[in-house]
């Protein structure tokens, strides 16, 4: 086992600093960290459990021993604070008042959020979906992206992260999750992101002209998916990057996907993280912050170009 696997946030981490933390709990918090390992599976970047949560409010979660931790994580989800009274007393009215409705009817819940959404995209992305995780819209997007180009092959960034399913982790480019999947989803094309730390020179300039050489000499690329700025390395690409990819995009005729499902929502000062970069994607997707830190939700919206009428299941 090498050094740095031991710093890793999963089950391989057996560090000194870990096993010190360990050690450090009482019986009954020991008690129900053992119960949680024998009964859940174990996940490559979710386990051990550190602690126990008795409660959680505003910016803290209290753990079962009393101790009041102050949370700068969230898990990207948290941006009005664990249990906001006012994102709780709306979800309960709505609860209360329609617990669910299908897609076979529509209410003014949905309505009112889809056009707060399309509002907020000044009206350049005009059409939303709807899902219950950030790893569904992002398969939705690349459905979309067939349909409309009729092409299915698909670009990313190595080191990038869409989700866990086998679509998104077939299209992300981090080697934990792709790691004993066998084969994944054909037509899936890394490229060096353009944070990459190289001797080679500029990386933004490696990033875009490598991009630029794979789509002029493969064919049936219909998308590019991206995350606007990485939120664990949080190293920002400049206007500039992301304006001669869009250029690329257009034209090839490739659709340019937003994944902010961990950036979006202000995280990064602005509603939209890609507000920062210069351009308009094709697609976006939003999750995590979107439901307040209460439920699942997400959404995928898109330019009119991409509503061809064909139906998204």
């Amino acid at each position: 086992m090498n050094d740095r696997s031991m710093l890793d946030e999963g089950d391989m981490n057996r560090s000194d600093h870990r096993s010190k933390w360990d050690t450090g709990h009482d019986t009954a918090t020991r008690n129900l960290l053992d119960r949680d390992s024998a009964v859940f599976f174990h996940q490559a970047l979710s386990t051990p459990c550190l602690d126990v949560a008795k409660s959680a409010l505003g910016s803290c979660i209290e753990t079962a021993a009393g101790m009041s931790i102050l949370d700068f994580h969230g898990n990207s989800v948290h941006q009005g604070g664990f249990g906001n009274p006012i994102v709780s007393r709306r979800i309960k009215e709505a609860m209360e008042q329609l617990p669910f409705c299908s897609r076979r009817f529509t209410n003014s819940y949905a309505i009112e959020c889809a056009e707060e959404l399309v509002r907020r995209t000044s009206g350049g992305l005009s059409r939303v979906l709807f899902a219950p995780s950030g790893t569904v819209v992002n398969g939705i997007a690349l459905k979309i992206a067939r349909i409309v180009t009729g092409r299915h092959k698909v670009v990313s960034f190595w080191g990038s992260f869409h989700g866990a399913g086998l679509d998104t982790i077939s299209v992300g480019g981090e080697r934990q999750f792709r790691e004993h999947m066998g084969p994944l989803m054909p037509g899936c094309i890394n490229i060096p992101p353009p944070q990459s730390d190289s001797p080679f020179g500029s990386d933004e300039e490696i990033s875009a002209d490598y991009f630029e050489y794979v789509v002029s000499h493969e064919s049936e690329i219909g998308a590019f998916i991206a995350e606007p700025l990485r939120s664990t390395t949080v190293k920002r690409p400049s206007q500039a990057y992301w304006k001669r990819i869009r250029e690329i995009c257009d034209r090839h005729g490739i659709l340019l996907i937003f994944d902010e499902i961990p950036t979006a929502l202000y995280r990064t000062g602005t509603f939209f993280a890609y507000e920062q970069t210069g351009v308009t994607p094709d697609i976006v997707t939003l999750g995590k912050g979107l439901g307040g830190g209460i439920i699942p939700f997400a959404a995928v919206l898109a330019t009119e170009c991409c509503n061809i009428g064909s139906e998204i299941s």
